[in-house]
């Protein structure tokens, strides 16, 4: 460990600002279309912060033009929140449509003053399983030493999830609506959830890796609409196939994040439009990461885990950038997003010792 630490001051001492790269695709706000205003089974927002800024959120979720209560009066089956202070979420949950249901207001108004770093809302228009119940969504799963929060905006075949799955690991995690997974109390987007977490576990919960695994898996078998948001209470993971997706990056003091099925708010400029397969990484305080079409990420992408500024070797310059975020986690001011190889949401030996197992490589 005193070679090691004598490595990283070195490295230190070497010109950082040539090194920093980040891997953000831009592109130029485009128009909300009518597409927005047609039925298409939910509606999801997600954001991140370092503190969530309460009177945008209670823009998002309670004021706004198309916010969710606004939302709600098409997608009736009820509403879910929540928020992350620490790595313990808290949830909120209502059965009316979020439109006519006062305790959604006070539920939005808790999520808007918590100070917290991430909040998730959904309003539900159900296709899948069981209706007369509050909203289920945001789904709720333990693992890995984490609370992970899933949202979903589509519709998918229970039958072909539950064969991707596999009996071994439904039997090991028992759904959140339903007795068992044979029932059709059961919602597909509890199994889409399931799946994603699965393929995450398989890849060393490298979660983009396991996102990329799960969508291939899906597409590959079956069709259907896929949008989703999953959070671990510091980085907010949105993925769109076949429903509309966007989202907002605002660069002052509050430095927030945002993606929405639609923009909340009748100011629309500034949002922009995903395009389908596209995987968008959220956290406090920068830039959005959008990975073009997640199915490209394959086994030589794998091989050079730890290519940190994409010129596709290994070599110096992504240690001295995995260095210099050495001992920081989201909203440290040398918090670095691409140096978190194992998406742990902190910068550790492991990522250092991966950057350095790699050390060398090349790619296409």
């Amino acid at each position: 460990m005193k070679l090691f630490a004598c490595g990283l001051s070195m490295l230190l001492l070497l010109s950082w600002e040539s090194y920093i790269f980040t891997n953000v695709v831009y592109r130029a706000p485009v128009n909300c279309s009518d597409q927005d205003s047609e039925p298409h089974q939910c509606r999801f927002w997600a954001m991140v912060a370092p503190c969530l800024p309460e009177s945008v959120v209670m823009s998002h979720l309670v004021n706004g033009s198309s916010s969710l209560k606004i939302l709600g009066a098409y997608n009736y089956n009820g509403w879910g929140l929540a928020y992350y202070n620490n790595t313990e979420p808290k949830v909120l949950r209502g059965k009316l449509s979020a439109d006519v249901d006062p305790t959604f207001d006070l539920a939005a108004q808790e999520l808007a003053k918590s100070g917290a770093r991430v909040g998730v809302g959904h309003v539900r228009m159900a296709t899948s399983g069981a209706t007369d119940i509050p909203n289920p969504h945001p789904f709720m799963r333990y693992k890995g030493g984490k609370w992970w929060a899933f949202g979903h905006n589509g519709d998918l075949p229970k039958n072909s999830l539950r064969e991707l799955i596999g009996p071994e690991y439904l039997e090991q995690n028992p759904p959140t609506v339903g007795d068992n997974w044979s029932d059709p109390h059961v919602v597909d987007s509890d199994l889409y959830m399931l799946h994603v977490l699965k393929c995450t576990e398989q890849n060393g919960w490298n979660v983009t890796l396991g996102i990329a695994k799960a969508v291939k898996d899906i597409t590959t078998k079956t069709y259907g609409t896929m949008n989703f948001f999953l959070t671990d209470g510091a980085t907010v993971w949105g993925f769109r196939m076949g429903n509309t997706l966007y989202y907002y990056y605002n660069e002052s003091s509050t430095g927030y994040s945002v993606i929405a099925s639609q923009p909340p708010t009748s100011d629309t400029k500034d949002w922009t439009a995903l395009t389908d397969y596209n995987l968008i990484l959220l956290t406090a305080n920068n830039p959005p990461i959008i990975i073009d079409n997640v199915t490209t990420i394959t086994e030589s992408t794998e091989q050079l885990l730890g290519d940190l500024n994409a010129d596709r070797q290994i070599d110096i310059r992504d240690i001295a950038i995995a260095s210099l975020a050495f001992g920081s986690y989201p909203n440290h001011p040398r918090w670095n997003i691409q140096a978190d190889v194992y998406q742990d949401s902190k910068i550790d030996i492991r990522d250092i010792a991966r950057i350095a197992k790699n050390f060398g490589k090349t790619g296409p």
